[in-house]
């Protein structure tokens, strides 16, 4: 027995031979097992819930198939065809004969409507409906997952100058004398725009100036009689030392003369040394010459002696007659060298002696001049050296009365260079309090505002009297942005900017980028901590209905700033996140 489960509204009973549509909540499928075919039933349906079935009983066609199986659409469900073996007794007849099948495929005919219900094809909108949900969760996924969001900081601001207005203001309190701008008008740096009483400033000017003027004379006597002094101090000390450094270079040339004879008795008395230790090695050469002498006798008398004793080999014949002859040569040779010998010693000796003893004789006489002349120069340098202490000594008191000279001259000019630079110190301060009777503009500009109307008016310190707007310098949006929206705020953020005066719907957004972020944060009664931004616009005007209008200082606006680019998915799970950390309270 087979189970299958059915829709809810509708249900089948199959047997092999007949079909019966059930009405139900939970039916089963029952196949009974003929006689003739046991196992030959066949299940089809359209789609996983099929709304029918139809059940036919094999053909011949389809008993010759392993597995029967006829598929009209969807998931097939086939049962393996059994071959019919049909159970007779052993001992009775064959009574099996072929014959042909039955075809018993309109063996249970549907009524129409219900065939048309079980022709009708499965219902796609659930699969559909499945598979939109399918794709639009993979769709939002990767959307959350790849796309961001940019986060926005709102702030308000006004646009100012690029390093704001300037403000002209007096320091002193004091009447206006004349005013000589107007609002709105264009006024180069430098400009005078209001003036101020300066009579009394004027007068004090004037004052100081004659007194520096009369110090000025003064003070250029003094420095001509310096100029003097100095000059002659300088000749009488140029005289002094051209004397000092005659006299230093004679005694130069007298030291030079004396060393050089210091010198000369150095190498006279290394020369008389030098004599005395010939002549020392001289006197021992006369004993040594009579000694090489008497040597030389003995070896003569020696080859004689061997002669004499060869004569009665050389008759025997048992040497040569020349070997005697060499003797001989020997013999002569000796004698010879004898005689020359006595000749030369003597005399070479002798002339040595004599040499080295006159040597001794002129190199102490030298010895003796050199010595006196030495002396001599010593003495002249003693000399020298005293009258160059007598012109050193002038020299010094000349330049000393000179010195004192010439600091008086400079206590008096540094007493009326004191007194000048005094007054000039109030001549400065004068001239400054007469300029600051005079209020220029510090920049090329625009006077954006006046705060002054009639002369005699009394301004008082600090009083802003104008208002200038630099020429050529672009319009910045100063901005307030909360502290809680100033964390991830930094220099070259993107910013779009909506004028009050301009609706961005008519003339749109201008761009912009954040170029300076304050330091510390500022306390705002409306606001409170605050943070000020500086945004830097894209374009100084706006476009919209056919016109260029141009932006103008004091112009309010609003500025987003774009923080930071968020991931989609991670706005999505913030709220969970500070969930589990504890951020939100339930």
């Amino acid at each position: 027995m087979e189970k299958f489960n059915l829709p809810a509204t509708k249900k089948l009973l199959f047997k092999q031979s007949e079909v019966v549509a059930v009405q139900g909540t939970n039916s089963i499928f029952k196949e009974e097992k003929t006689k003739t075919n046991p196992s030959a039933s066949f299940l089809r349906h359209k789609g996983s819930l099929p709304p029918a079935f139809r059940i036919q009983k094999p053909s011949a066609q389809y008993e010759s198939l392993p597995n029967a199986d006829l598929i009209y659409g969807g998931t097939a469900v086939s049962i393996p065809s059994v071959p019919s073996v049909p159970q007779t007794p052993p001992d009775s007849p064959d009574t099996t004969t072929s014959k042909p099948p039955t075809d018993t495929t309109n063996a249970g005919n549907w009524s129409t409507s219900l065939q048309t219900v079980l022709d009708q094809p499965p219902p796609a909108l659930p699969g559909k409906l499945m598979l939109g949900a399918l794709v639009f969760c993979v769709a939002f996924g990767a959307w959350a997952t790849l796309g961001k969001i940019d986060e926005v900081g709102h702030s308000q601001g006004k646009l100012v100058p690029k390093g704001q207005v300037y403000k002209v203001s007096p320091i002193e309190m004091d009447k206006v004398a004349s005013i000589q701008v107007k609002e709105g008008q264009a006024v180069k740096k430098g400009q005078v725009l209001v003036e101020l009483n300066t009579e009394l400033a004027t007068t004090e000017v004037e004052r100081l100036e004659q007194l520096i003027k009369i110090d000025k004379i003064q003070l250029n006597q003094q420095i001509a009689l310096m100029d003097r002094t100095r000059l002659e101090a300088q000749t009488r000390d140029h005289i002094a030392k051209a004397d000092v450094q005659a006299q230093q270079a004679t005694i130069a040339q007298a030291n030079a003369k004396a060393e050089t004879l210091r010198q000369q008795l150095i190498q006279l008395q290394s020369a008389q040394v030098a004599s005395q230790n010939r002549l020392k090695r001289l006197e021992p050469l006369a004993a040594t010459a009579e000694e090489l002498l008497t040597q030389r006798r003995q070896d003569l008398e020696a080859l004689k002696q061997r002669r004499q004793e060869l004569e009665p080999v050389l008759t025997a014949g048992a040497i040569s007659k020349e070997y005697i002859f060499s003797i001989d040569r020997e013999i002569r040779a000796g004698h010879s060298a004898i005689t020359q010998g006595q000749l030369q010693d003597a005399t070479n000796t002798n002339e040595q002696i004599f040499q080295a003893q006159q040597s001794l004789r002129d190199q102490a006489s030298t010895m003796v001049q050199t010595q006196g002349n030495l002396d001599q120069t010593l003495a002249e340098i003693k000399q020298l050296q005293a009258g160059l202490a007598q012109k050193q000594a002038a020299q010094r008191q000349t330049q000393l009365e000179s010195q004192q000279q010439i600091q008086k001259l400079e206590v008096e000019q540094t007493q009326l260079k004191a007194k000048i630079a005094d007054n000039q110190k109030l001549l400065a301060s004068a001239q400054a309090k007469l300029q600051q009777k005079y209020l220029y503009a510090p920049v090329d500009g625009t006077v954006s505002s006046l705060n002054i109307s009639n002369i005699g008016e009394v301004v008082q310190p600090s009083q802003t009297i104008a208002e200038i707007a630099p020429q050529g310098v672009p319009l910045v949006l100063s901005a307030k942005l909360p502290n809680s929206e100033a964390g991830f705020i930094k220099k070259g953020m993107p910013v779009q900017v909506k004028f009050d005066a301009y609706p961005y719907q008519e003339y749109g957004i201008v761009s912009g980028k954040v170029t300076s972020v304050s330091a510390d944060a500022k306390a705002d009664q409306q606001l409170g901590s605050v943070y000020k931004v500086e945004v830097g616009l894209e374009q100084n005007y706006v476009e919209g209905k056919g016109q260029t209008i141009p932006f103008k200082a004091g112009q309010t606006a609003n500025a987003d700033i774009i923080i930071r680019r968020r991931r989609i998915v991670d706005i999505l799970l913030e709220p969970f996140q500070q969930l589990q950390k504890g951020g939100i309270s339930l």
